[in-house]
């Protein structure tokens, strides 16, 4: 698991409700791709392997002021070939202090040995000379005793969390006196040996323990079962873990903390009772517990979907900070911290939460328990996993939250989006850059899961099914390529299926079709054409599909029909019909990444938004329609009846995020998108209000009061575009809603309209009980729009509160230090704000805390104060010899000298 893009882009679609455009850019052209390597990447072939490491035990404790593990770690290994007393055997350990390494004489007595080590994290950089002849499959148990040196930095050039290698650190701070005390491990792409010595590849598994010894009341959790909590007479307490499940290297994982243990079991069947732990922090008891609530459910489906019961007697998941979305670790998965919310914000990013707890879990199945045999066929854990946790929302939350958001949004979004910048490789290759590309970019969940929709699609439910079920019973326990997939699923199907993975799995590219239809009322058939238009990437080596084939369902006024598009430029297809159908919908469900041209008249189209079955092709029309009323050659008629299909759209029977779309196109058509500039300090003033019909108001108030939380905050915030006293109750109204989307809508909103109401409301909302200060947020909001002066002292006030729990910014929206910066300028205070600042960075520096350097560089940022000079020469001289950390002051700074100059013009 990793982050790639995804809390940024929901944020993006959803909570700023914009709609998703209107068509998706066109492939590129030959001139734009030649940007690419006109030849395949270097071949990645597996690591040759000399050893077989069958169990790892570490005996750890820590130094949190240097950052550091230290203590043993033995190691019981067998040479797969004869190593002779002159050779060595050689493991990785990166960055590391090597003080000393013993050999089991097979007497319980160790025997010092001999030893170099290179301090770099090469592969076999440790080499370990036992003065003997070792024959191939014999037994040896090596205890090393070390110290880690290697520090896992927070990336400054994403704060909303990274993951880096090794341990990561955190204590409490100069600026961020509240800090939790807290650990975590980050194992992907080699990154143990930085935390302790091993063989660290894909192509090697073991069995593993930890015993790990902490001051109280921090725990440890790790892999596997708890068999041992002792407390020792120094105040400390040690922790025993241990997997008895082989797996690979990257899968051990530990975290530490003080966490509580909110516990769970769940039966399936005869079998024992799977326990369920998850570790969250003592004062988020009862949000761990809401935010949590579905995991027993979870296992269930995935028990049910693969037919092979949770494949571990106990599953933990324990949250992090600064940790941006997640890992599985074998049996135990660290989660981010951001997906810990009250009951009532929970409720509101279900979809999202869900999706990460979902997706590690599943990863226990399709990455664990089945272990890939080589990165290039990484795509069978991550796809799959992030595919299934897809598969959970379609069961909890509807077949049309799977195909907008998870399949559209996210699946189809995501392998567009690569694509039209460029980034195009096979799902699974031996060519690519990089192992680290691989293992984290789009292709490898977002592509992979297009992939397995449209193969699901392609065999049907049950055969999916079997392919699934056939696919996990016969490999658990096993190493696998994407060719046991292949032949699993041509068991299941009765059928080759190498068509299928040439072009969508081994090949880049898709489909670009252009769609024709027409009656013929004699004969009274439909004929439907389907031309193949795309062009082969000329300055890509990767294999490339001519003329893609596959099964498509069609829908024929409700009536759906399946074609078989065959590999040619054109395919024909004539249906039965007595009348012209009114809907002529290709791709039903939008199952096929393709681009594709269908010109449809206006009628046609406004039907299509009304009546269609499916809830793409509904989206499809919405942004069909959309290109339209911007298109100057469209009646004023024309566009109102647009209007009024969008507005019937709003507020039909449909589902949510279909309406919350619809919004946000009626806004992005009625609303210009340049508004005036005005002075962060010009008095309250309504020239930014837009007019709007009142077909279009009541339609919003209706959405208002009685839609769901995002499409009712959406409404609400288009409707304050009006900048409209009248709506000032209104707005007040929902202030005590249950959800902060929306109180934090109607703030801003009655910031808007200048009511000589807003600011007493505005006030006594920051004391409202919420979840991580929304509510202080949500006034801070309102109070930048409203522009009243006295505004200023609550802004600085939040601005300098110690007590902000900042150090929780991987989701910075629940930082109201951001917020009140926003507000101090625009009310032209923000040179008040600018010392405290500073002095903050000063600690920052001092204490080397690089999440408190740029969490205060982007305050600084923000308040694009003249003096922020000073604070960028501060942090360059400090953080010279860092190349990424000045990448990231060079961008910081960049922004700063934008905003200042902005605040500087005359307006």
């Amino acid at each position: 698991m990793r982050f790639s893009q995804r809390l940024f882009l929901t944020l993006l679609c959803v909570l700023s409700c914009l709609p998703l455009p209107a068509q998706l850019p066109a492939q590129q052209s030959d001139s734009t791709a030649k940007k690419l390597p006109p030849t395949l990447p270097p071949a990645q072939w597996q690591r040759p392997r000399t050893l077989d490491v069958k169990h790892i035990a570490l005996n750890l404790r820590f130094d949190w002021q240097k950052k550091q593990a230290f203590g043993t770690a033995k190691i019981m290994l067998a040479p797969l070939s004869n190593i002779s007393a002159m050779q060595a055997i050689m493991l990785d350990a990166a960055m590391m202090t090597i003080n000393a390494i013993t050999l089991a004489d097979g007497k319980n007595s160790q025997s010092p040995v001999k030893f170099d080590y290179e301090n770099t994290d090469k592969n076999n950089n440790l080499k370990i000379y036992t003065n003997r002849t070792i024959t191939a499959g014999e037994d040896v148990t090596l205890t090393i005793d070390y110290r880690t040196n290697w520090v896992n930095v927070p990336d400054p050039n994403s704060l909303g969390g990274s993951t880096g290698k090794g341990l990561r650190f955190y204590d409490k701070t100069s600026v961020e006196p509240r800090k939790r005390r807290h650990c975590w491990s980050m194992a992907e792409l080699n990154s143990n040996r930085y935390w302790f010595p091993c063989y660290d590849d894909l192509g090697d598994v073991r069995t593993s323990e930890i015993t790990a010894t902490v001051e109280k009341p921090l725990s440890v959790i790790s892999n596997g079962k708890l068999l041992e909590t002792r407390n020792n007479p120094d105040g400390t307490r040690t922790f025993h873990w241990k997997m008895d499940t082989p797996h690979a290297n990257y899968q051990t994982s530990i975290a530490i903390g003080e966490f509580l243990d909110i516990p769970r079991k769940i039966s399936l069947g005869k079998q024992d009772a799977i326990e369920l732990h998850t570790y969250g922090f003592p004062d988020e008891k009862e949000a761990t517990d809401a935010s949590t609530a579905r995991l027993a459910d979870m296992v269930k489906f995935f028990s049910e979907q693969t037919g092979v019961k949770y494949p571990f007697g106990t599953y933990n998941q324990v949250v992090a900070h600064d940790l941006p979305w997640g890992m599985a670790g074998i049996g135990t998965s660290t989660l981010s911290e951001n997906m810990i919310d009250d009951f009532g914000t929970h409720a509101d990013f279900l979809y999202l939460w869900d999706w990460l707890e979902g997706e590690a879990l599943a990863h226990q199945w399709f990455g664990n328990a089945i272990t890939v045999r080589d990165w290039s066929d990484i795509w069978l854990a991550r796809s799959f996993s992030y595919y299934f946790s897809n598969l959970y929302s379609e069961y909890k939350n509807g077949r049309d939250e799977f195909l907008l958001f998870n399949h559209g949004i996210y699946s189809l979004g995501s392998s567009f989006g690569d694509w039209n910048n460029g980034i195009r490789r096979p799902i699974a290759t031996k060519n690519y850059e990089s192992t680290q590309t691989i293992i984290t970019d789009n292709t490898t969940y977002f592509r992979g899961a297009v992939m397995l929709n449209m193969l699901r699609q392609h065999l049907g439910e049950s055969k999916w099914r079997r392919a699934i079920q056939g696919y996990v019973q016969g490999n658990i326990g096993k190493q696998v390529t994407t060719e046991d997939f292949r032949k699993a699923c041509e068991d299941a199907a009765g059928e080759p299926l190498d068509w299928f993975f040439a072009q969508w799995i081994y090949g880049i590219g898709h489909p670009k079709f252009v769609v024709n239809k027409s009656y013929d009322a004699a004969s009274k058939r439909l004929t439907l054409s389907l031309k193949q238009t795309q062009q082969r990437d000329s300055a890509s080596a990767y294999p490339q599909t001519a003329y893609f084939q596959g099964k498509m369902a069609i829908e024929l006024d409700g009536r759906i029909e399946i074609i078989q598009i065959e590999p040619k430029a054109e395919n024909t297809f004539t249906f039965a019909s007595e009348a012209a159908p009114k809907l002529v919908h290709v791709d039903y469900e939008n199952a096929w990444l393709k681009e594709m041209t269908f010109e449809k008249s206006l009628d046609e189209l406004l039907y299509q938004l009304q009546n269609d079955q499916d809830i793409t092709g509904r989206r499809w029309a919405m942004g069909e329609l959309a290109k339209l009323a911007k298109n100057e050659k469209t009646s004023s008629t024309d566009k109102e009846s647009i209007y009024a299909g969008f507005r019937a759209a709003m507020t039909g029977q449909s589902y949510w995020r279909l309406k919350l779309m619809a919004v946000g196109f009626l806004q992005n058509m009625l609303v210009p998108s340049a508004k005036p500039a005005l002075s962060p300090s010009a008095p309250p003033t309504k020239a930014e209000a837009v007019s709007l019909d009142e077909a279009t108001i009541s339609t919003l108030l209706s959405v208002i009061n009685n839609e769901k939380a995002w499409t009712r905050s959406a409404a609400i915030n288009f409707l304050g575009l009006t900048c409209d006293e009248k709506f000032a109750d209104l707005y007040i109204g929902f202030l005590t809603n249950e959800s902060d989307r929306v109180v934090n809508a109607a703030a801003n909103a009655l910031g808007k309209c200048k009511s000589p109401k807003a600011f007493d409301a505005l006030v006594k909302l920051k004391d409202k009980p919420s979840w991580k200060n929304q509510s202080l947020i949500s006034t801070l909001n309102g109070l930048k729009e409203l522009k009243d002066p006295r505004g200023a002292d609550i802004a600085l006030t939040a601005f300098k509160d110690l007590a902000s729990p900042r150090w929780t910014l991987a989701v910075p929206i629940w930082d109201y230090r951001i917020a009140a910066a926003e507000t101090l300028v625009k009310l032209g205070k923000a040179d008040a704000a600018y010392p405290f600042a500073m002095d903050c960075l000063k600690k920052a520096l001092a204490d080397n805390d690089m999440n408190d350097i740029f969490n205060t560089i982007l305050l600084i940022t923000t308040l694009a104060d003249p003096r922020g000079d000073e604070a960028f020469a501060l942090a360059k001289a400090k953080l010279k010899d860092d190349a990424n950390a000045m990448a990231a002051l060079e961008q910081f700074e960049g922004q700063f000298r934008e905003a200042l100059k902005k605040a500087q013009s005359p307006k």
